[in-house]
């Protein structure tokens, strides 16, 4: 789905909050890539902030929904390096979260939960109040999941480490 540059908030819908201690908005609409469906998601934090998405996070949202776009055999290369990285870390770790040795990229999506999500968040409190991130929970690390901070255009940071891929392996850069 290529959406227009332009989203409105009429392409969203607020969420019951429930347990969460902020509000929610989900795009009525997914975002296909190799790696899946991606929702596309906006967050404001509950520190006193009710307003709805603004045209910051709206404007964030569409760039980032162009990058997936266009970036989505890096997203998967990505994924797949955190693997090959677990694959490599511990002798039982895969075969105790009930993931196969030996995957091939092509493959790594069947191990990556549905909830793949596209997240713009708004702290208001914060020295930095936006945030844009693509979220991906792998099956053999749920616990940790997989937060790729996206910012002026790029993917920065995994789980809030520089990164880089190393043939193929995703290697943490101190």
């Amino acid at each position: 789905m290529i959406y227009p540059c332009l989203m409105t908030i009429a392409d969203f819908e607020k969420q019951p909050r429930g347990p969460y201690l902020f509000d929610w908005w989900v795009g009525r609409q997914r975002i296909a890539t190799p790696l899946g469906l991606f929702s596309v998601e906006f967050h404001i934090s509950g520190d006193g902030d009710t307003d709805p998405p603004d045209d910051e996070m709206l404007r964030r949202a569409a760039e980032l929904l162009s990058y997936t776009e266009s970036h989505g055999e890096f997203i998967l290369d990505i994924v797949f390096g955190h693997y090959l990285l677990a694959a490599g870390a511990c002798d039982d770790w895969l075969e105790d979260c009930g993931i196969p040795r030996g995957l091939a990229r092509s493959k790594i999506a069947d191990f990556v939960r549905e909830d793949r999500t596209l997240v713009v968040a708004r702290h208001l409190g914060w020295d930095q109040p936006y945030s844009t991130s693509i979220n991906v929970v792998p099956l053999w690390d749920e616990e940790h999941a997989l937060s790729l901070e996206f910012h002026d255009g790029a993917i920065v940071a995994a789980n809030d480490s520089r990164f880089r891929l190393e043939a193929g392996v995703l290697r943490w850069i101190d």
